[in-house]
């Protein structure tokens, strides 16, 4: 990992309230650390994805359609939660959040340009109407 141009080697990452918090081998005490709070963070390649996961953004500006084909709006944000993620979704009608899971985001096509989210009783009605 690379920071403001620098490279350092990546002890341990975890996912925090507002993105990551990373630890880096160098950087042992709060003064090191400090020197590099706000740096631009960059990688030099990224690795192989499983099946199922995407690179936030690849989803960000994706349609989102229900069941029945008919668009509900536009993936603004991938937001990181500890129990799963989620998809906000912009519509002419406001914001709503998916879970992005399986069950209620069953369709991920990158190439044809979109998601699809289930119907779950509340879940669209309430943001399209």
């Amino acid at each position: 990992m690379f920071l403001d141009g620098h490279a350092y080697v990546v002890r341990a990452i975890r996912r925090a309230d507002k993105g990551h918090q990373v630890a880096f081998e160098i950087l042992e005490d709060r003064v090191a650390v400090e020197t590099v709070r706000g740096a631009e963070v960059t990688v030099a390649e990224r690795r192989e994805l499983d099946p199922g996961e995407y690179w936030p953004e690849d989803l960000i500006g994706l349609s989102v359609i229900s069941d029945d084909g008919s668009k509900v709006g536009v993936v603004s944000e991938v937001l990181f939660g500890s129990a799963q993620d989620r998809l906000l979704v912009d519509t002419s009608h406001g914001r709503f959040e998916v879970p992005f899971v399986d069950a209620l985001v069953p369709i991920v096509d990158l190439e044809s340009g979109y998601v699809q989210v289930g119907d779950l009783p509340g879940l669209l009605s309430d943001s399209t109407s």
